[in-house]
């Protein structure tokens, strides 16, 4: 998609807003121009007020998800498959993370990073959650591909948990009627 293609698909979706059509009538500037201008200062509030973290949140949620929705709706699978491995990416990242987050955090501009490899994971025309799929994720999941199919099965099918409730049960009862006799 084009710088021009995405101007003017962002025109058409400002259309819908009486209230930016009447500031655009009043000002003289253009709709995109207003609404950049509201984006961008929107930005530097939440990032100030509500810190980093959030903000890359938001980045990794809020297009992502409105892009999957849209993409569900369209009869083209490309879309639907560009977001599904997105989703899939920003899954394992977010594990990485969970666990690499106590050294990551101290890293500078850690969240500068993020927020800028968020948007390298879901542009169109980069495709970076392609990228890092293609190249890491199911190399690495097709090695372990049956590891991974037996630990499901064994946590679907519940039998590794039952031994584990029954000394769960059993613990419960004691503690309670230890708890009666006093």
């Amino acid at each position: 998609m084009s710088v021009e293609e995405a101007t003017a698909d962002l025109e058409r979706d400002l259309e819908d807003f009486a209230w930016l059509r009447a500031v655009e009538e009043k000002t003289m500037i253009p709709k995109t121009v207003i609404a950049s201008v509201l984006g961008l200062t929107s930005f530097v509030i939440m990032y100030v007020v509500a810190g980093p973290g959030l903000l890359c949140n938001l980045v990794g949620f809020v297009y992502p998800a409105y892009a999957s929705f849209k993409a569900i709706e369209t009869e083209q699978k490309d879309d639907d498959t560009q977001w599904l491995t997105y989703w899939v990416v920003y899954a394992v990242f977010n594990l990485v993370e969970t666990f690499a987050g106590i050294i990551l955090f101290w890293f500078p501009f850690y969240y500068s990073f993020k927020f800028g490899f968020l948007i390298w994971l879901f542009l169109p025309n980069v495709r970076g959650a392609q990228y890092l799929y293609s190249n890491f994720i199911l190399p690495m999941f097709l090695q372990q591909e049956k590891r991974f199919g037996e630990a499901m099965e064994r946590l679907a099918s519940g039998n590794d948990f039952d031994e584990l409730d029954a000394e769960d049960d059993d613990e419960d009862e004691d503690s309670y009627e230890g708890k009666k006799t006093r």
